[in-house]
């Protein structure tokens, strides 16, 4: 599923699958994927079916709260896997990306490593000062 731009979504207004196709940039046959995986429309005996904005919405945010994976500090997100792993031992590298962030312009830090599952290159940015960080160096 994409990242869907949310702002475009005006909450107190009904959609019908056209509009809601247009707004976010999705062919009319996702809208019915998504009522089957729980979008319900207003009254869903009537045509046009009509959707409620907040309810779409939710839809969305639930979407993207079921992809996401929760990372202990010492794991990272491996594509190939799709899950949470762990580096191989003695293969873990933290360097600088060279980008300064937040309000203090501290130095963001970069991850990296070869995933002990399927040995793929994994890498991970890191908050500056985060538990852990001047351990590795």
């Amino acid at each position: 599923m994409r990242n869907y731009l949310l702002h475009n979504i005006k909450r107190r207004h009904t959609y019908d699958t056209t509009e809601i196709a247009a707004l976010l940039d999705v062919d009319r046959k996702s809208i019915q994927r998504w009522m089957k995986l729980g979008l319900k429309p207003i009254m869903p005996n009537k045509k046009p079916l009509l959707f409620d904005g907040q309810a779409l919405y939710d839809f969305i945010k639930m979407m993207r709260a079921d992809r996401k994976v929760p990372l202990g500090e010492d794991e990272f997100f491996c594509l190939s896997c799709k899950g949470a792993v762990k580096a191989k031992q003695g293969t873990e590298r933290l360097e600088k990306t060279g980008k300064r962030i937040g309000k203090k312009n501290r130095e963001q830090y970069s991850k990296t490593g070869c995933c002990e599952v399927c040995g793929g290159k994994i890498s991970r940015l890191l908050k500056p000062f985060s538990k852990g960080l001047m351990d590795s160096q």
